[in-house]
């Protein structure tokens, strides 16, 4: 299995939700669809939301991948995102293997509303300061 993905676009947040374990075939069409998602804003801030609760790890290329994401990413508009998962284990892997994170405005959440409640009220103090 590659690792299975959905994404769903609500106005200024992308919301990403992982199943089962992930290689690099499947990182891989994960980093271009959220690609796609991240350049349909242009030059707009967004935030992302990530439901990792039935992630269920990867294979070291996956990380690699998610590295390579997160640096294209730290160049583009993305003002917050939440994370969203319970295993500390997983939580130190991706910390330690995912370096080019380390810039980003990141929060972790056990659940999506709280998660979502924390990204609107950003985006709205985002936009406030820009008035």
């Amino acid at each position: 299995m590659h690792g299975e993905f959905d994404i769903e676009v609500y106005g200024s947040i992308i919301k990403v939700v992982l199943r089962g374990g992930f290689n690099d075939i499947g990182a891989k069409a994960l980093a271009v669809e959220l690609k796609n998602n991240v350049k349909a804003y242009q030059h707009a801030p967004f935030t992302i939301m990530m439901n990792l609760l039935a992630f269920d790890g990867g294979t070291p290329e996956v990380f690699a991948e998610s590295e390579s994401f997160n640096a294209w990413l730290n160049n583009t508009n993305m003002v917050a995102k939440a994370l969203i998962f319970t295993s500390p284990a997983l939580i130190a892997i991706e910390r330690i293997l995912v370096k080019s994170k380390a810039p980003q405005n990141i929060r972790y959440f056990d659940n999506e509303d709280d998660a979502q409640i924390w990204l609107h009220e950003y985006i709205d103090e985002f936009h406030s300061k820009l008035a």
